[in-house]
């Protein structure tokens, strides 16, 4: 039975992360699965050309365990609120300026290492951060010097 199109265009994927010509990727085919397409891929041999793509320096999303599903680590929902908070306060969604917030404020790196405690903590840290840049814009707008008046 030949694989479904996703593992297929999982295959051409890792083909051109890997900036691979069209006579290496059919050689690789050859050589790992026996076959010149990947339209002649069971499983197994999808299998195999994964690992082989993989050694090669592959990297797939897909293939990789969530870091927001692990056990101790932060929930999804942790993870979602943090991307939401950091765009509201920064105005646009900055992942290293994210990531290096995270490393001054609780000691992890990414998102990906970040632990449901301080998961936890990063969203109440946040939610008073947003609080109070929008009290302090309210509270420039109705400043004497926001509406024109001198003192």
């Amino acid at each position: 039975m030949t694989i479904s199109r996703q593992k297929k265009s999982l295959i051409h994927v890792g083909k051109t992360q890997l900036s691979m010509t069209d006579e290496d990727y059919r050689a690789l085919l050859q050589r790992v699965a026996g076959v010149s397409s990947s339209v002649e891929l069971d499983d197994v041999s999808f299998d195999a050309v994964m690992v082989e793509l993989e050694r090669l320096g592959f990297r797939s999303a897909k293939h990789r365990t969530p870091a927001a599903r692990r056990e101790g680590m932060a929930t999804p929902a942790q993870v979602g609120r943090i991307r939401a908070l950091w765009k509201a306060y920064t105005g646009v969604y900055d992942e290293p300026g994210l990531e290096h917030w995270l490393e001054v404020h609780l000691h992890a790196s990414s998102l990906r290492f970040l632990d449901a405690w301080r998961g936890g903590k990063a969203v109440a840290i946040l939610e008073k951060m947003v609080t109070k840049k929008h009290a302090k814009r309210a509270g420039d707008e109705d400043s004497p010097q926001a509406i024109g008046v001198k003192q």
